[in-house]
């Protein structure tokens, strides 16, 4: 008989054979006892503990991984089953969305074609340490491009605020091609850089195992529509068929994005935020949250949000405990940032976006003015200092009104280099007028936060200015374009990504049963 235990308190050194005798106390002997999910509690910081959700069973314990292999195992059987193979469908970008799709589609026998603007991951890698550390700087494999997507560069947070039976799917294909099992009962489930590269890999060498096809460093540059159906693609001026095309390319492809519009791919523009990167000292928030540092508990992380007293919002976005701000802009003379951190979160600088909400009416008329709004806060980030760094200023520097001295020497995680600068002839007033009122706000949630650390920018990336529309079965007004995943506005992290990617799959397989 299975049950279900919920708020067990555990204490911070917690061990398999403390979950059982906590659990035996309660309902006394029992049978295999496993996590289902787990969250730090350090409200009281002199009674911080984990609490837990448990599930007992006497016989046998039905664990995610059998839930999860039932799941694939019903996937199958509704979508196997009378599938037209002849036309093999075309993804364009390998993010999350892209992949997920992708593995779907391969595991149905229907051998997708994936098109990557950027590199393979292990030669990205390659490519973006060489720019982090001073290097040329390259418009197709970079941050924001190439296999993984953006995603990849991250900490790699798998957390989301959306609920499908898909997500499921999704944590236990990363534990399979590597993750830490932790993130299937993690309230705050991450993978982590250093890890999440290989588990990317090993994700690619499955769908190549089914018969599936990479083609990397390959940016599609048009699409060719027939009657108001797909018929094929090209890159680099090559054509290839394209029946049925699932657009994955992420929220920075500004160009695939304004080929699609000029093309009359309906879309409409959407909300998004920007604002600065925040860069304290881990030991810091770790005393801010905990009351002092504890070996035995995780890095400190935080997420914090306000209401302005102008009605938008200012909140805290990707915090990396113990990670490092790196440069991700997409474009040539433009500076934008990003954080990441490695499984371990074990860096000396914890690091999130204090982000301001913009609307529509913020940057003007027209379907693609986010996306211009966007490339001039990050044309003059770049203009600052002229060469990649970033422009910054002290947290308690830009409360005051004042511009900081030199910060070329500064001690930060940025690796190219920080220059110092009035932020407010960066980006425009409402945000910065939001983020100073949201510092101050923030700094009585957690002790430190305005009377410390550095603001680092520009952060503009934090979601796609656009949605691409889409119909009940998936389809844009062309017949047989999928748009799915961040880049279409329909996901907002790696994990919904990739599980909008599963579901486009699954709309894509429909229309093929009945071809």
């Amino acid at each position: 008989m299975k049950q279900k235990m919920s708020n067990l308190r555990l204490p911070i050194n917690y061990n398999e054979f403390i979950i059982k005798n906590e659990v035996e106390k309660k309902i006394g002997k029992c049978g295999i006892v496993k996590i289902d999910k787990l969250s730090l509690d350090c409200r009281k910081k002199h009674d911080i503990h984990y609490v837990a959700s448990i599930i007992v069973d006497a016989k046998k314990n039905k664990s995610k991984l059998s839930e999860y292999k039932e799941l694939k195992s019903n996937m199958k059987e509704l979508v196997c089953e009378g599938v037209n193979t002849d036309s093999r469908p075309v993804i364009i970008g390998s993010g999350p969305c892209g992949m997920f799709a992708g593995l779907l589609l391969a595991e149905q026998g229907l051998r997708p074609i994936i098109f990557e603007r950027g590199e393979a991951v292990e030669n990205r890698r390659k490519t973006v340490d060489i720019f982090a550390t001073g290097g040329e700087f390259s418009e197709q494999s970079n941050i924001q491009f190439g296999e993984g997507g953006a995603g990849t560069f991250s900490d790699g947070k798998l957390n989301t605020g959306i609920n499908s039976e898909y997500i499921n799917i999704v944590l236990n294909e990363f534990v399979k091609h590597g993750a830490n099992s932790s993130i299937l009962f993690d309230a705050k489930p991450h993978i982590g850089t250093d890890i999440l590269l290989g588990v990317v890999k090993s994700i690619r060498e499955r769908i190549l195992s089914l018969g599936g096809e990479y083609h990397f460093s390959s940016k599609v540059d048009d699409i060719i529509v027939k009657d108001g159906e797909m018929q094929a693609i090209t890159v680099g001026g090559i054509e290839f068929c394209a029946k049925n095309v699932i657009l994955a390319c992420g929220h920075s492809a500004r160009d695939t994005i304004t080929m699609l519009y000029e093309k009359g791919i309906e879309m409409e523009s959407k909300s998004f935020a920007v604002g600065m990167r925040v860069e304290h000292e881990q030991s810091m928030l770790d005393i801010a949250q905990y009351g002092s540092q504890n070996p035995l508990l995780p890095p400190s992380d935080y997420k914090l949000a306000h209401r302005l007293d102008n009605g938008k919002g200012c909140f805290t976005f990707c915090m990396c405990p113990g990670g490092v701000i790196v440069p991700a802009q997409s474009e040539q003379n433009t500076v934008v940032t990003n954080g990441m951190s490695e499984q371990k979160r074990d860096g000396k600088f914890g690091n999130s976006g204090v982000l301001v909400g913009v609307d529509p009416a913020d940057f003007g008329d027209g379907v693609l003015a986010g996306f211009e709004f966007q490339k001039n806060i990050e044309k003059l980030a770049y203009n600052v200092g002229g060469d990649y760094s970033a422009p910054a200023v002290l947290v308690t520097d830009f409360l005051a009104g004042k511009v900081s001295g030199d910060l070329s020497n500064y001690d930060t995680s940025f690796t190219r280099g920080l220059t110092s600068c009035d932020i407010t002839k960066i980006l425009p007033k409402f945000v910065t007028d939001g983020i100073g009122e949201g510092l101050t706000k923030f700094g009585t949630r957690v002790k430190g936060f305005d009377t410390s650390g550095v603001l680092i920018g520009v952060e503009s990336r934090s979601s796609s200015p656009v949605r691409v529309l889409r119909d009940e079965c998936g389809m844009s007004n062309v017949r047989g374009f999928y748009p799915s995943g961040e880049g279409a506005g329909f996901a907002g992290g790696i994990t919904s990504s990739a599980v909008d990617g599963i579901k486009t799959a699954l709309k894509l397989i429909e229309k093929l049963k009945t071809i």
